[in-house]
């Protein structure tokens, strides 16, 4: 049975848990953690006492912490998808999920959320990646509490996140740590910094990384030695990036600036 899990300890208010054939839980059972669960093919019916919901493709299922329950699936159930949310953190970002257990049943919440799975279970997609597509998962999943800042003050801290982004982008951080510096909710960081420059900050740190690279294969440096000093995990995650900005591979790049001279 394939299974994988994402679990790590700069991101410990969430866990995901992927298995590829999905089993029976039979046996009333409950989490401390509020969870969101979704498949790919079958159907999975869960049940709470005396009520009964099928949770099918293209839907989720929403389960609130302390809440028992138990699922059973068909035969033809494949590619289950738990993620598991401490309350405690939720509250934290001012996430409120009053009810019992939902089943969202909107497209395209659905495909956010398997995205979301996809990247946390992706080894090469960086920790403020992947808690930043967490909260913009959040944002459109969940109600916010919103508080009105002043654009002046906002666009003079999108400033200064920047600034500390230019310098720092090479740097290993979560958002946490980002936003506890400039003592902000990350659900506030974000905001303030999309609104301001147009991109998510893990895409704004990516597309320093890439002309960070750019300028060393300028030098006529090793492609190998361009991904470690840039920020990459390894080569094929700069030529993925670099490709994706520049419609052209680091290899091709560099040739091409040498063959000329």
């Amino acid at each position: 049975m394939k299974s994988d899990i994402f679990k790590n300890p700069k991101l410990n208010f969430l866990e995901l848990r992927y298995v590829q054939n999905i089993p029976d839980c039979t046996k009333m059972h409950l989490h401390e953690e509020l969870t969101i669960t979704a498949i790919k093919k079958g159907s999975l019916n869960l049940i709470f006492n005396d009520t009964f919901l099928e949770l099918l493709p293209n839907e989720i299922g929403i389960i609130n912490n302390n809440i028992p329950h138990c699922a059973t699936i068909n035969k033809e159930s494949k590619d289950g998808y738990v993620l598991y949310l401490q309350k405690e953190y939720l509250k934290n970002i001012n996430i409120n999920f009053s009810f019992s257990y939902e089943i969202i049943k909107q497209k395209n919440i659905y495909k956010s959320f398997i995205n979301l799975c996809d990247c946390l279970l992706d080894n090469k997609i960086s920790l403020i990646e992947k808690e930043e597509l967490f909260l913009s998962f959040c944002l459109i999943l969940f109600p916010f509490e919103s508080k009105s800042n002043n654009e002046q003050i906002e666009s003079t801290l999108a400033l200064k996140i920047k600034k500390y982004l230019d310098e720092n982008y090479l740097e290993e951080f979560i958002l946490e740590d980002l936003a506890k510096k400039f003592d902000l909710s990350v659900v506030h960081l974000i905001r303030v910094f999309k609104k301001e420059f147009g991109l998510p900050i893990h895409s704004y740190i990516l597309n320093k990384k890439v002309h960070k690279a750019k300028e060393l294969l300028s030098s006529n440096m090793p492609i190998i030695e361009v991904a470690q000093n840039s920020g990459f995990f390894d080569q094929s995650h700069l030529n993925r990036s670099f490709k994706r900005i520049f419609q052209i591979t680091p290899k091709e790049y560099q040739k091409h600036i040498f063959s000329k001279c």
